[in-house]
C-alpha cells in the first residue's frame, strides 16, 4: 500500500475513532464518566501519528530512503507542534466562552483530526488528477 494511501485511512480512523470517543462522553453525560473514553483517545493517536508519519513520506515522492524516514520524523515533529498550537488556541478561546461544556475539550483532537484527513484527501486527489491527465 502507498503511503499516501495509508496516510488516508489512518486519517479517516483517527477522526472515526475520535468522533466515537466523542460519542460515548456525550452518552456517559460529561468528561471522565465513559470507560471508552481512554481507550478510544489512543486509538485515536496512534491512528493520527501514523497518518501524519505517512503524509510527510508520501510527500517526498519516489526520493531515497533517509529522505523519506527524514521526512516521516518532520512530519512526526510538525504534527505534535501543530497539535500543540491548535490545544492553545481552543484553550485560549475556551476560556473566554460562557460555559465550559465537554466539547471545548474535545475540540482540539477534531480540529487535527480533520486537518489531517483534508491533506491526506488532498494528497490522494492531486495524486490522481496528475495520473489521469497523463
Amino acid at each position: 500500500m502507498k503511503s499516501r494511501h495509508i496516510a488516508l485511512v489512518a486519517a479517516v480512523a483517527a477522526a472515526s475513532t475520535w468522533t466515537a470517543k466523542a460519542v460515548a462522553i456525550g452518552i456517559a453525560g460529561g468528561l471522565g464518566k465513559s470507560a471508552l473514553e481512554g481507550p478510544f483517545f489512543f486509538a485515536g493517536l496512534v491512528f493520527f501519528v501514523v497518518a501524519v508519519v505517512a503524509l510527510g513520506v508520501a510527500v517526498t515522492g519516489r526520493a531515497n530512503i533517509w529522505l523519506r524516514l527524514a521526512a516521516g520524523v518532520c512530519a512526526f515533529v510538525v504534527g505534535i507542534a501543530a497539535t500543540l498550537v491548535v490545544d492553545a488556541t481552543v484553550a485560549a478561546l475556551a476560556s473566554s466562552a460562557p460555559d465550559r461544556h465537554w466539547v471545548w475539550a474535545e475540540l482540539n483532537l477534531w480540529v487535527v483530526a480533520l486537518v489531517a484527513l483534508a491533506v491526506a484527501v488532498a494528497l490522494n486527489r492531486q495524486r490522481l488528477t496528475r495520473t489521469s491527465l497523463a
